[in-house]
């Protein structure tokens, strides 16, 4: 036995069985026992019978090497390499591999990778590798072939006949045996792209899935993917944390990349046995005799789940594994979709631009986007509509003389079945194995089709198209939307390639062509692909102007309630809520757009209020898509009170518990005298009205202090005796109240409310307290007028804004109404006493 410890976990290794073994360093749980991996491929050359292979992790003539210092994105890491050849039921089978785990000196993961050679005479196809399987769920079998393992995958049924295990299922352990409870395991499950469903899932859950079949699973699954049928098996793309909440300890587990391959974690939530499996989906590309494949690393950490920062390492360690772009300045706009669609012309754009620049100064927007309908067609991206009279190049000239950035929605990989690209270059496309055209889904109500990114044709086509849009037209914002259909599951102009690796090499060739300083906005796109290439990236499906999904007509909607990835605002904010973690951390996270207007739309106010309340508190970016014309000030409010953006994001205490957590938090840090607080939204996602009374343990507060809370949106505040529950007015169903919390502290000057900010302090810059005086500054980067709420140690004797008089207002004991206005920037000096 072979042994790696850090100080978090510690690691064997068993080099005559090929099990593996991880536990916590000071610790008895989580524990992996008798881990081991996996493949399954096929041997013989394209064309030919061949024969089918499932190596169940037995290794042969096993050589170890330990290493020492070894230098990783994580710092450096004490090592083992191991290689083996691959032991099955047949001798002569040609599978090898080096395999390298890795434990960096300073961090709590365990890092491995495996190296497939093709040490045989014949060509040799792999279908998948598995890095890890442990629990009986994925026990070690004799006998199974490749068919029955690719007759599950495509009927996706558990209902096959299983021949006899062989050996140990390996154990995995989230705490002391017998102590489980099937109501408190959960997985979080991350969908493949922007659109696909992120939540918690319970062993009584069942994966969601979709009704609308090949129409709409392109779009938003990854088809390699398992998906399942019976209750308590999930599958997730990428990464995955399976979690026990009664104990508060999990499991983070998947990849830290997916420049190789796209990758999958599937588990089995039983609370006697759970199981659990990462695989890397290598897409039956052919290794030739002497040839060897390299899996992107695989990643585990052992957990407690206290707190909202269990995914943190894990998006920090992606982050530095592919040196993630992350801007300083989060991009501030405008959209045409939401209200125009593809409708919008060329007046249209103008018309809003007019409106944005007469209203700079309130609402200072940065960049005006041009969404879809410019273009002749959807892939026909150099030809513009009539209603586009002018052309791109004037348009954006145009956005720009009113001073704003101009920004261009493209789908470079997306073609429409009725495109002339589609007529002009039959060959530029991903095709199945009998020549048809890969199925993209259906969009605009017509079918669509990919583009094969490894063509070198399609790659030149590609690249002269957003070096066009960049250098020509003049746009140095791109959305790219659709790039999924770039990885469809298809016969490549390049064999050697796997769908990860083309989707890769796709978004390397935009990044080069757009150049560094274009920022590049991802959408529609496999999130492991993209990270170190886009600046921003869309983390939910698009909203719309209804809350559920909605197709035709209202009367549907019951049919489309459980479609995850459909648009609606609903599915919108629970991916928003999931994926906060990633924000600031791979790119900036893009919530999609914030709808505000009251016409034109069947969202409630007070769903607008909780789509702005998600919006603000994720930090992310930040686009408005209204007729901003016709936009009443009563609504208007809304987009202003979340400028400027405050760039960081709140957590949601409650993601394992609910796939659409109730509670979003956002620690504030203080400034100079004014110490931190606690912003925080509150939803009732229920369909019916609700009054509810909540433990500030749930915004992780210490009950034992009196607060002040003051509620954003009605202005309403108060003082919340140490040991009370907080109390609001009723919630109307899918409303959100936006608190802001702080501890009182007697004798000293208190920001209590504002009205300025969302985050009620955050427009603050400078606060300075001394003996009877306080000095403070606020930066909003616009005009606004509003009040300050703050409590004093006395009734003040002078206050004044930008050395101006004020009469302050008293409300109650020791608190004190300032209304005043602000020109981008206001000091307040207040004197007591």
């Amino acid at each position: 036995m072979l042994s790696l410890t850090n100080a978090a976990l510690r690691f064997h290794f068993d080099p005559a069985s090929g099990y593996w073994y991880l536990a916590p360093a000071g610790g008895a749980w989580p524990r992996l026992e008798e881990a081991r991996l996996g493949a399954i491929y096929r041997v013989g050359a394209a064309g030919e019978p061949g024969r089918w292979v499932y190596w169940d992790g037995e290794l042969l003539e096993a050589e170890a090497e330990p290493l020492a210092g070894v230098p990783t994105a994580h710092g450096p890491a004490v090592g083992l390499r191991v290689r083996a050849r691959t032991a099955t039921d047949h001798a002569a089978d040609p599978l090898a591999l080096t395999l390298t785990f890795l434990l960096p000196e300073r961090r709590p993961f365990l890092l491995w990778q495996a190296v497939a050679h093709n040490a045989g005479p014949e060509p040799l196809n792999l279908e998948v590798i598995d890095l890890l399987r442990v629990g009986p769920r994925f026990q070690p079998r004799t006998g199974r072939s490749g068919l029955l393992y690719r007759l599950r995958t495509l009927f996706q049924r558990e209902t096959l006949e299983e021949p006899h295990p062989r050996g140990p299922a390996g154990v995995l352990r989230l705490g002391a045996e017998g102590t489980a409870d099937a109501d408190a395991l959960a997985f979080f499950s991350n969908g493949y792209q922007s659109w696909s469903f992120a939540g918690a899932l319970h062993a009584r859950d069942h994966q969601p899935g979709s009704i609308f079949g090949p129409l709409g699973q392109p779009k938003a699954l990854n088809l390699l993917t398992p998906s399942f049928r019976r209750a308590g098996r999930f599958s997730s793309d990428m990464f995955g944390v399976l979690a026990d909440r009664a104990q508060g300890r999990g499991v983070v587990a998947g990849f830290t990349s997916q420049r190789e391959q796209f990758s999958a974690v599937e588990v089995l939530l039983d609370p006697a046995a759970p199981s659990l499996r990462l695989t890397a989906q290598c897409d039956q590309v052919c290794l030739e005799p002497g040839a060897a494949r390299t899996t992107d690393w695989a990643y585990m950490q052992l957990c407690d789940l206290a707190g909202s920062d269990t995914l943190n390492e894990y998006a920090d360690a992606v982050a530095r594994e592919n040196e993630a772009r992350v801007p300083a300045q989060t991009p501030v706009g405008w959209c045409s979709w939401y209200h125009y669609f593809d409708r919008v012309t060329e007046a249209d754009v103008l018309a809003n631009l007019r409106s944005i620049a007469a209203a700079r100064e309130t609402l200072p927007l940065d960049f005006v986007q041009i969404d879809d309908g410019f273009q002749t067609q959807v892939g026909d991206w150099f030809e513009t509509k009539p209603t586009f009279g002018h052309g791109l190049r004037w348009l954006a000239a145009e956005i720009r003389a009113q001073g704003h950035a101009p920004g261009l929605w493209l789908a470079p990989y997306m073609v429409r079945s009725d495109a002339r690209l589609l007529r002009d270059h039959p060959d530029w496309f991903l095709r199945q194995s009998d020549g048809r055209r890969a199925n993209a889904g259906f969009n605009w109500f017509r079918w669509c089709y990919g583009l094969d990114p490894t063509h070198p044709a399609v790659r030149e086509h590609v690249r002269r198209l957003i070096s066009t849009a960049v250098q020509a037209w003049g746009f140095p914002y791109l959305k790219l939307d659709f790039l999924y259909a770039a990885a469809l599951p298809a016969q490549r102009y390049d064999p050697t390639l796997t769908r990860a690796q083309a989707m890769r090499l796709a978004l390397t060739d935009l990044r080069e062509a757009a150049g560094e300083g274009t920022f590049l906005l991802g959408c529609g796109c496999p999130l492991g692909s993209a990270v170190g290439l886009v600046d921003g990236m869309r983390v939910s499906t698009d909203v719309a102007p209804d809350w559920d999904p909605q197709l035709f007509t209202p009367r549907l909607a019951p049919l489309l309630y459980r479609e995850m990835d459909f648009v609606g605002v609903r599915n919108a904010l629970r991916n928003t809520l999931n994926r906060a973690p990633l924000h600031g951390r791979w790119w900036l996270n893009d919530p999609d757009c914030l709808i505000v207007r009251d016409t034109e739309t069947r969202l409630t106010e007070a769903e607008v209020r909780s789509l702005a309340t998600v919006i603000g508190l994720s930090g992310g970016m930040f686009l408005v898509s209204d007729d901003m014309q016709r936009l009443p000030p009563e609504r208007r409010r809304y987009v202003t009170a979340l400028l400027p953006v405050l760039g960081q994001s709140a957590a949601a205490p409650g993601w394992l518990d609910d796939q659409m957590p109730e509670v979003f938090v956002l620690r504030r840090a203080g400034v100079g005298d004014l110490p931190g607080w606690t912003v925080a939204g509150l939803f009732n996602w229920t369909g019916d009205a609700r009054q509810s009374a909540l433990d500030l343990r749930a915004l992780m507060l210490d009950p034992a202090q009196d607060y002040w809370v003051s509620e954003f949106w009605e202005g309403d505040y108060q003082r919340l005796p140490a040991g009370e529950a907080l109390r609001l007015s009723r919630l109307p169903p899918h409303g959100a109240h936006l608190v802001a919390v702080r501890p009182v502290r007697a004798g000293e000057p208190e920001l209590v409310a504002s009205s300025f900010h969302f985050s009620q302090g955050g427009e603050v810059t400078q606060w300075a307290a001394g003996p009877g005086r306080l000095t403070a500054t606020l930066r909003l980067g616009r005009v606004a007028e509003g009040e300050w709420r703050l409590a004093l140690p006395a009734p003040p004797a002078t206050v004044t804004v930008d050395e101006q008089p004020l009469v302050p207002e008293e409300l109650g004991p020791g608190v004190y109404r300032l209304r005043f206005q602000v020109n981008h920037a206001a000091q307040i000096v207040v004197e007591w006493p």
